[in-house]
């Protein structure tokens, strides 16, 4: 949460609000709790697919020759064994004793990506900063600069595979996407959401309200209803649960 205790802004909040988002204040943020209806928008992920902006989730990215010993310090999950193009779950255990729990960890060829839960965004920066500066790590917050979207429903596979320049056809659970359109870069995840099939894709803010406008209005009969936050905890089961890999 901002030191001055003003509500942060998602970089689509100008998206939400033509959309007819309701916003309210979670975790130091400002978000979508709905478009209209919550139970509505639940009912349309369950039946077809939805479209989430999650950008208030933590994404700190891990860098550099001391990341793997970094992390292999931090995370209670077995780091070592993690092959490249994947997420998986782990908690954090901070040198002062705290513990941050239901993160997920991406492991790319170059560098990892933590996401936490927003409201444990800045513990875990701090305790892998705190970390790095004894090693050759290199630990930077992307939260601010990246938007996270969530595609969920039955029916978000076939949809995202019709529209999106790149396959996710086949990707399984945990499985991860990185590449570039252009100059912007895109990491899509493969996650799970309440037994449903689910991609998190994280892309540059600078592209992110074309991004929107496309998903939700420009794909035809391709595009995906947004979908508020209240609409997630009913999906998820309550609070401000991350998708998870099961």
């Amino acid at each position: 949460m901002p030191e001055t205790g003003n509500p942060m802004k998602l970089a689509l909040q100008d998206q939400h609000l033509w959309a007819g988002g309701v916003m309210g204040e979670q975790s130091g943020w400002q978000v979508p709790l709905h478009y209209g209806s919550a139970e509505e928008e639940a009912q349309e992920v369950r039946r077809r697919a939805g479209v989430f902006d999650l950008s208030h989730f933590g994404r700190i990215r891990i860098r550099g020759d001391g990341a793997l010993d970094l992390l292999e310090q931090a995370c209670t999950a077995d780091i070592g064994h993690q092959e490249d193009d994947t997420s998986m779950p782990t908690d954090i255990r901070c040198e002062d004793g705290d513990v941050i729990d239901n993160c997920r960890l991406i492991r790319l060829s170059s560098f990892w990506v933590l996401v936490s839960k927003p409201q444990d965004r800045t513990l875990a920066l701090r305790c892998l900063s705190s970390l790095a500066s004894r090693t050759k790590a290199k630990v930077d917050d992307q939260t601010t600069k990246t938007t996270m979207l969530a595609v969920v429903g039955p029916a978000a596979e076939s949809i995202l595979q019709a529209v999106l320049p790149f396959s996710i056809s086949g990707l399984a659970v945990g499985e991860v996407k990185f590449g570039s359109l252009m100059v912007a870069r895109y990491i899509a995840e493969r996650v799970d959401v309440a037994g449903m099939w689910g991609v998190c894709v994280s892309i540059p803010n600078m592209v992110a309200a074309q991004a929107w406008r496309f998903i939700t209005k420009k794909a035809g009969d391709n595009s995906i209803r947004p979908a508020g936050m209240e609409a997630w905890r009913m999906l998820s089961g309550g609070g401000q649960q991350s998708p998870t890999e099961s």
